[in-house]
């Protein structure tokens, strides 16, 4: 059986003032709603600051 990767419990989106909790398979720093607001360079950024 593959085990599956999750992220941190308890995540918060990285927006300005958005309160909302990250899935565990959700491994971006952004929520759905804001992810599509950032570009993929900002995407990535972001994940290099959260590891």
């Amino acid at each position: 059986m593959k085990k599956i990767i999750t992220s941190h419990k308890g995540r918060k989106c990285k927006q300005f003032r958005c309160k909302q909790i990250l899935s565990i398979y959700n491994h971006e720093a952004y929520c759905h709603l804001h992810s599509s607001h950032i570009s993929q360079d900002q995407r990535s950024a972001a994940a290099i600051k959260r590891d």
